[in-house]
């Protein structure tokens, strides 16, 4: 949220310092989410000496049960166009999550599950639009934001692998 609220200063650095009101009332577009995810990419990346598995972990399972929720709730409560293939999707991973993840954090099956939704939502991006938050992205921040996660996952298996 900090780097959603940054990038959109960065973005209209010139009207931030006529009217900050205005910058800051308006809501982000996508760009300013793409730049926001590539500012916590860099705080990633400085911060990879932690183990960051536990952290990807939960940030997709906030991503996916945030965004089923987000959608259900839109279904429900309001008249607005949703996505129901992106609504089975994410009730499917949740359903995988809980089901398949239960036991300690194994590695192959979280990177089955993350797979399943990056690669789900990337190919469903095809058919209709699958809006992130309210966020009208391209079908290739699927992929970027699944690289992201999955990094540590990958990097992981294969440094387990190599000290057996």
């Amino acid at each position: 949220m900090i780097f959603t609220i940054i990038a959109k200063v960065i973005l209209n650095l010139s009207l931030f310092f006529d009217d900050p009101v205005a910058v800051l009332a308006y809501p982000s577009d996508s760009t300013a989410l793409y730049l926001a995810t590539g500012g916590v990419v860099v705080v990633m990346a400085w911060k990879a000496h932690t183990e960051l598995m536990p952290l990807m972990d939960s940030l997709f399972r906030l991503i996916v049960g945030s965004q089923f929720m987000q959608l259900f709730l839109t279904l429900v409560l309001t008249t607005y166009h949703i996505s129901m293939l992106q609504l089975g999707l994410l009730f499917v991973t949740l359903l995988l999550l809980v089901f398949l993840t239960n036991q300690p954090l194994n590695v192959m099956t979280e990177i089955g599950v993350m797979g399943v939704y990056t690669i789900g939502t990337f190919a469903l991006s095809f058919i209709e639009i699958m809006p992130f938050f309210n966020f009208y992205v391209n079908g290739s921040y699927y992929l970027f934001l699944g690289l992201i996660l999955l990094a540590p996952f990958f990097w992981s298996h294969k440094h387990t692998a190599e000290s057996r």
